[in-house]
């Protein structure tokens, strides 16, 4: 038999075009692409499992303004985020308390804070109420010169996938309540009286019921006698630690042409007399937000020889 005769068949190569080349490129690059939006899926998916709780606290509370009347406190509020990624507080509510008395709430539900990856973010809200606010939720606060006060509510954070996070915040400390010195005449006496005028002595108490030391500057007075000015002056500066009360004695030299001929025989002959005292003085608090009106007073003795 006549050997096989084997038939090889020869394909011819298919030209490699510019074309080809560049749909080769554009499939290498697209398969990169969904490698690189795969691989940062996963790191994203791990970033969201690995979500910690942020944490929210009421870092302290400043007084703004202080006054007789009202009060304006800022507190702060810290929001720490410890995700690699930033977080939005979307709600603060918060609550103040008096002597555990509700007193005053503010709500912002539409703030939008953003907390940074890693860090913290601090936010500042004002609370003014006033004291007779409190004295109508406490029934009175004569006698107090201090109020226990408390911060309480909760701050809402939106997070990826776990949705929305209510975060109790809550603080506490004291607060003053100012008050003016309050100044008592307390007696008026003669000494002695003559042809060349009176030898008076007036005496006060002074109280500072404040729980922080007063100065009262400028501490003038006007001492009338049967509707007659008699004698007029200024005291020497007085500082008031808190809660001191001082007895101040003054005594006067009232001449026979300040006197009066009228005065001077009722006193000489041993009759009493009704004698008014009218002044003023600057007060000035060891709490520098509190800035009050000088303070005046008025006040009756009887004067007996």
């Amino acid at each position: 038999m006549p050997p096989a005769v084997r038939r090889v068949c020869v394909l011819d190569s298919a030209p490699v075009t510019e074309e080809l080349i560049m749909i080769t490129r554009t499939a290498v690059r697209a398969c990169i692409t969904v490698c690189l939006l795969l691989l940062s899926a996963c790191t994203s998916i791990q970033q969201i499992v690995d979500m910690q709780k942020p944490d929210a606290r009421v870092s302290g509370v400043a007084l703004s303004s202080l006054s007789l009347t009202d009060v304006t406190l800022l507190v702060d509020v810290v929001l720490s985020n410890p995700n690699p990624m930033t977080l939005k507080a979307a709600d603060f509510d918060l609550n103040l308390l008096i002597d555990g008395h509700r007193l005053a709430s503010l709500s912002e539900p539409d703030t939008q804070v953003a907390v940074p990856a890693r860090g913290t973010q601090t936010v500042q809200f004002p609370l003014t109420f006033t004291f007779r606010e409190v004295a109508a939720a406490l029934g009175g606060i004569k006698g107090r010169n201090m109020l226990d006060y408390a911060v309480e509510g909760k701050v809402r954070v939106d997070m990826p996938v776990l949705g929305e996070v209510n975060i109790p915040v809550s603080f506490s400390d004291v607060l003053p309540v100012p008050q003016l010195p309050v100044i008592r005449f307390r007696a008026i006496s003669l000494d002695s009286i003559d042809w060349s005028g009176a030898q008076l002595k007036l005496d006060l108490e002074v109280s500072n019921p404040n729980a922080f030391a007063v100065d009262l500057k400028r501490f003038a007075y006007h001492l009338k006698a049967s509707g007659r000015e008699i004698s007029q002056g200024d005291l020497s500066p007085l500082a008031l630690p808190q809660g001191d009360t001082r007895e101040v004695s003054v005594p006067l030299s009232v001449n026979l042409t300040s006197l009066g001929i009228s005065l001077f025989r009722l006193l000489s002959g041993g009759d009493s007399v009704e004698v008014n005292l009218t002044g003023s003085a600057d007060v000035l608090p060891d709490l520098e937000l509190w800035q009050p009106e000088p303070l005046t007073f008025e006040a009756v003795q009887t004067l007996n020889p």
